[in-house]
């Protein structure tokens, strides 16, 4: 075989030049012949990243509150994440390590395409051909999300990508360079088309972790979406939902009725046998603890009361129901109340999503690695691009459909004052101001659940296609929390996101918090800056100061070319 390796890239993109130099003065075969189905198998097993952009993401949005200087549970990561800031710090969740798995991830779906195309490209190795090519979209389309700007027709082909890596490295110290946005989508496209018709669920003992139909279907129908083809969304959303999408759903109401306590509820959450988890990928990760109400962890910067009150959980809501009230009040017409938890220090509210799934290493000692599992697709995701879908082919009965199967799902309908979800009631809530219903627009000195939109690269028109698109993302933003694509949709819409210093905050008053810094909807640094690692062995850096590139596309033509 030839002397492939699948670790330069790794060292090369992620690692100092310097580093490089000293640790390859040779070119090495550093795996094993791979000619066999069962080897292709095992190797695309260690395909999936160990490292995500969940947290990264909602320490960016619109999501966390800053509590104050007193609250220690934080550190120079943290911090800078949710600055805006580029991520210099080492550690287990660092910039350069999710860099680094996100292209580990597509050096050994490279190596298993040409092992695949070596043994002549059997029928029973297919399947796997269908998987590695999903695994190379989705690494190459995680770090568009991670490190590029939002997705514009126009302006895509002047926007820095990521280096799409489509074969395994051959030579020592290779030189890369980052291309287009739209080149990277381009050939994510591809790869996505290519490989949906070789998927096939028979191939995995568990199937839940690899990319399934569903599965591969439920990415296709995200890209389509970031990449604004919507007939192509629904379709694809079709395939994962079925004749009868309610039946896909979470199950909210019967996680409720299992043993209090967050270990056994998470545990439920990333149960395989559930129809609505469709892809579980094993993460290191402290996510566990950081976005789980019962801990303090990384709650210096969180989703707190303030939030919750103002913009999520007990915010006035398109479909009704108490607000600005009590938390049992608000929490009384969820199918699931989230977890909360409120001291002197800590102040979180968080569904039960991420369980600690601390691995030992030393039991004496008492050390080990903080695992979790991340739920990285799910049919609530899918009904909810497809909803996103249909309004933007302003097919609103069929988005209010969806709209109202999800209601359904998360809130008690019929009681509470909680109503069905139709666009004339949409109407009335985001149009009406003579209406108690009436959700005004946000304000940073009164905020509340409807930001102004500044969608990038497509249109939102005034009136019902603007009212279900609000309805559409506070539907959204309460089922992804702790899941990261918030921060997607922040930068898809063009939203604000401003910081609030929750220091003095008092809950009975809903006084004691002031609004700080803001991102406005064209600033750069939506696109997080690549590791530094990989600065100084070449690539290009994101531009990350709009006073120091005021010509750039997203700063000087955001508004025109919308």
């Amino acid at each position: 075989m030839n002397k492939t390796i699948y670790t330069a890239i790794l060292l090369c993109l992620a690692a100092t030049s310097v580093s490089c130099d000293k640790f390859l003065d040779q070119l090495p075969d550093n795996r094993a012949e791979i000619d066999s189905v069962e080897k292709v198998r095992k190797l695309l097993v260690t395909a999936y990243s160990s490292r995500t952009y969940v947290r990264y993401f909602e320490y960016a949005s619109d999501n966390v509150d800053f509590a104050g200087e007193k609250n220690p549970n934080t550190n120079q990561l943290l911090d800078q994440n949710y600055a805006w800031e580029a991520m210099t710090v080492a550690e287990n969740e660092s910039n350069v390590n999710v860099w680094q798995n996100y292209y580990k991830m597509i050096a050994t779906a490279n190596a298993a395409l040409e092992a695949i195309e070596k043994c002549g490209t059997p029928e029973e190795m297919l399947p796997y051909k269908g998987e590695a090519l999903l695994c190379r979209a989705y690494a190459h389309f995680c770090l568009t999300m991670i490190y590029c700007l939002p997705y514009h027709p126009q302006l895509a082909s002047t926007y820095l990508g990521v280096p799409y890596i489509d074969a395994p490295e051959t030579t020592l110290n290779p030189k890369y360079v980052r291309g287009t946005l739209e080149e990277d989508y381009r050939k994510i496209e591809q790869d996505i088309e290519e490989a949906l018709p070789l998927i096939n669920d028979e191939a995995y003992n568990v199937p839940k972790y690899h990319f399934n139909k569903k599965a591969a279907y439920a990415f296709a129908t995200r890209f389509y979406c970031y990449s604004l083809q919507w007939e192509k969304a629904v379709d694809a959303a079709g395939v994962v939902l079925g004749s009868n999408p309610s039946e896909m759903l979470r199950d909210w109401a019967a996680t409720a009725k299992l043993t209090w306590g967050y270990e056994s509820r998470t545990m439920d959450y990333i149960d395989p046998l559930n129809k609505f988890n469709l892809l579980l990928i094993p993460l290191y990760t402290a996510n566990g603890t950081i976005f789980n109400a019962w801990s303090g962890a990384g709650s210096r910067f969180t989703h707190n009361n303030r939030v919750a009150k103002k913009e999520t959980f007990r915010c006035k809501r398109p479909m009704g129901g108490p607000y600005d009230t009590g938390k049992d009040d608000c929490y009384a017409i969820y199918q699931h109340p989230p977890f909360l938890w409120y001291d002197n220090i800590t102040n979180k509210v968080w569904m039960p999503k991420w369980p600690n799934q601390w691995e030992v290493v030393d039991a004496v000692a008492g050390t080990g690695y903080s695992r979790s599992t991340f739920v990285a697709f799910t049919a609530n995701e899918v009904l909810l691009n497809r909803a996103e879908a249909y309004i933007q082919l302003k097919k609103y009965d069929l988005a209010a459909a969806d709209l109202e199967t999800w209601n359904q799902s998360f809130y008690k309908v019929g009681q509470y004052s909680v109503r069905s979800l139709t666009p004339e009631l949409i109407d009335e809530v985001y149009s009406d101001p003579s209406s108690a219903r009436y959700i005004p627009l946000y304000t940073r000195e009164e905020p509340t659940s409807r930001k102004e939109l500044h969608p990038h690269g497509f249109t939102v028109e005034a009136g019902r296609q603007e009212n279900m698109t609000q309805c559409l993302l506070f539907c959204r933003r309460l089922d992804f929390l702790g899941e990261g694509l918030r921060w997607c949709d922040v930068k898809r819409y063009g939203i604000t996101v401003d910081r609030f210093d929750d220091t003095n905050y008092d809950d009975a008053t809903t006084t004691g918090y002031k609004a700080g810094e803001s991102l406005p909807y064209n600033d750069l640094r939506r696109a997080f800056q690549i590791p530094q690692e990989s600065i100084k062995t070449g690539l290009e850096a994101n531009p990350d100061d709009n006073s120091k590139n005021p010509d750039h596309p997203f700063v000087s033509s955001y508004d025109t070319l919308n």
